[in-house]
């Protein structure tokens, strides 16, 4: 009896072992942070950085769990299962259900504005400097296309709410920005909002990236900073420590370095990494 005792309990311990050693990355088809079915497959930037801590953390099984992009939140902030997962932003409300990575996840540029060239050459507009969104609106009239639903910073939010008479598009739906993008391919609208790595790969899976650049925003933050979250449990907390300790050794790689900048129009790369660099320099002092 007592060896099926002992048996049973060098079971648990185990299953217990093993079960500490296993990560579940929630993840999501979107690119181009995890790209699932196209020719680019496998080289989005979050899912990229996933790869670049396994390889780091040998010892540990890692598991991708694929969730629509409106459950990914809700299920690392359910206690009844442990997720993590790349590149969240943090807030109060978040903090409550989920444990956090002091170390940024990844660091890239904030929402910039796509614009064709040729109208961009038209307005006069320096291609090398920021633009101010409320200007565009206001003083070249220019129609702007958005996603429902999504915030893109409280001071750019700001101009938009409060532009009655600009000329806005809102597009509903759940490949809202696609939509939007052919849209600016055809120039029914003339330009759009969003994140600089979300122009580019949507530009160029249509074939037409060359057509466009993106300028940064005044209104804009210099850098939009993501974190791990892990599900605030002993076991997602344990994560966290382990995951924050990789963390600060994979980001001195090259590797990293390339991650960030992958999926940038080559006029925005120099941008962020002078940002980067100077984001550096102020940690350190």
């Amino acid at each position: 009896m007592t060896g099926v005792y002992l048996t049973l309990f060098l079971f648990f311990l185990s299953s217990t072992t093993v079960h500490a050693k296993t990560i579940d990355w929630v993840v999501t088809d979107f690119a181009p942070y995890y790209i699932f079915n196209d020719q680019y497959a496998g080289t989005g930037r979050d899912e990229s950085v996933i790869s670049l801590l396994e390889e780091q953390l040998p010892n540990y099984t890692f598991k991708r769990v694929i969730l629509p992009s409106s459950r990914t939140v809700r299920e690392v902030s359910n206690p009844n299962h442990t997720y993590c997962m790349l590149s969240l932003y943090q807030s109060e409300h978040r903090r409550e259900h989920i444990a956090f990575s002091e170390q940024a996840s990844t660091i890239g540029l904030s929402p910039s504005i796509a614009i064709h060239k040729e109208l961009l050459h038209s307005l006069k507009l320096d291609p090398n400097a920021q633009i101010s969104l409320k200007k565009l609106l206001s003083e070249y009239k220019l129609t702007l296309g958005i996603s429902m639903s999504r915030s893109y910073g409280e001071t750019i939010d700001n101009v938009i709410n409060t532009n009655a008479d600009a000329s806005i598009i809102i597009r509903p739906g759940r490949d809202t920005l696609a939509s939007l993008t052919y849209m600016l391919k055809k120039k029914r609208i003339d330009i759009l909002l969003g994140y600089p790595s979300e122009h580019f790969y949507l530009a160029k899976s249509m074939g037409f990236d060359d057509e466009l650049i993106q300028l940064p925003l005044t209104e804009a933050s210099e850098l939009s900073f993501g974190y791990i979250g892990c599900t605030n449990t002993a076991q997602g907390k344990q994560h966290i420590k382990t995951l924050n300790s990789a963390l600060a050794i994979i980001k001195e790689q090259p590797s990293y370095h390339e991650v960030l900048i992958r999926w940038l129009p080559d006029n925005l790369k120099p941008l962020l990494e002078q940002r980067l660099q100077a984001n550096k320099n102020a940690s350190t002092k």
